[in-house]
């Protein structure tokens, strides 16, 4: 709407021209009704259930070796390890590639499920590890 009163300046209509111009360069963007909805995101789930060798390292720098059982249900993995003589039974949630699980001691075994189908775990605050390879 323009004034016809000596109020409108040069100035006035110089940023009206403008606002018009950028209103006509813009381009026109129209709503949709119905929602467009993302892809769903890939998510990791790998096949870990089965037997596994594995081999450690102790704290205080002594080697191990033995076995492994792993089944998963609901998200959460269960292990069975059975390492001289003596098994031990352990559990933690499986998220992406990741694995914590709890044996029972002050700090969890930490595992990376790698590309190739083995797990890689550190525990004791690290100063502890463990390989697991897929038996046949």
């Amino acid at each position: 709407m323009r004034r016809n009163d000596k109020r409108t300046g040069p100035l006035t209509r110089l940023l009206a021209a403008c606002a018009a111009a950028v209103c006509l360069a813009s381009p026109i963007v129209l709503s949709l009704a119905t929602p467009v909805s993302a892809a769903p995101k890939a998510v990791f789930l790998p096949q870990i259930e089965g037997g596994y060798a594995v081999q450690g390292l102790n704290p205080d720098g002594t080697r191990y070796q033995g076995s492994v059982r792993i089944t998963v249900k609901d998200g959460t993995a269960f292990f069975r390890r059975d390492i001289a003589g003596k098994s031990f039974h352990g559990q933690g949630p499986l998220t992406g590639n990741t694995l914590i699980i709890d044996w029972g001691q002050a700090n969890p075994v930490i595992y990376t499920i790698n590309s190739d189908g083995t797990l890689t775990g550190s525990w004791a605050a690290g100063r502890a590890s463990e390989f697991l390879r897929r038996l046949n």
